[in-house]
């Protein structure tokens, strides 16, 4: 099934409302427009109003000096992979936005990269959606989770082992599949459930 335009808008509206960047953030923008990942460093802080500041051209920044950059544009907002956040090696004291999705980020980044006064979200999870479907605040003290679903968004996770919750590629277990779906819809809920391919161990 295609995914409609409609959904690419709802994701950044809701996207807006939730992950916390503001009118006032200065947002670094360095990734290709290949990457779906860039829709979130893009869209979304434009829907607040927020200003891009795009890397010089023709450039791959890391390590000393994408921290140069940042330090000398007063980025306060970061959108990145965990591999591409380690390569900096000095703490940014502008920054009080960081969003790191594309992998799963290492405990000990979290807690090299936390601090009380910055906002730090991990939005890496299921792949088969919208650039994005869940979200979580994260904290050194905590294990790194999916959190929770974004506004609007259902996120099921199906146990492999159990009959019927695994759905078939060559659509002769369709019932089964519906049946399944009709389980893990719940009252006075909208009707979102879904079985996604992606989120099961064939």
């Amino acid at each position: 099934m295609a995914i409609q335009h409609a959904s690419i808008v709802n994701f950044l509206r809701v996207a807006a409302e939730v992950y916390g960047m503001r009118l006032t953030d200065r947002v670094y923008q360095g990734m290709t427009i290949a990457f779906d990942f860039s829709v979130e460093e893009i869209w979304v802080p434009w829907m607040v109003g927020a200003t891009l500041v795009p890397k010089p051209g023709g450039s791959s920044l890391l390590g000393s000096d994408l921290h140069d950059f940042l330090l000398a544009r007063d980025i306060t907002a970061l959108c990145c992979v965990p591999t591409l956040l380690a390569t900096i090696d000095d703490e940014l004291p502008g920054l009080r936005f960081l969003l790191v999705s594309g992998e799963a980020c290492p405990q000990d980044l979290i807690a090299r990269w936390h601090r009380p006064d910055r906002r730090f979200l991990n939005v890496y999870g299921p792949t088969e959606t919208t650039v994005t479907a869940t979200w979580a605040l994260v904290h050194p003290e905590r294990p790194v989770t999916l959190g929770f679903p974004l506004p609007t968004y259902t996120a099921v996770i199906l146990d492999p082992a159990e009959e019927g919750t695994s759905p078939r590629r060559d659509g002769r277990d369709r019932h089964r599949r519906d049946r399944t779906v009709e389980r893990l819809r719940k009252p006075g809920r909208p009707d979102r459930a879904g079985v996604r391919p992606g989120l099961h161990r064939d």
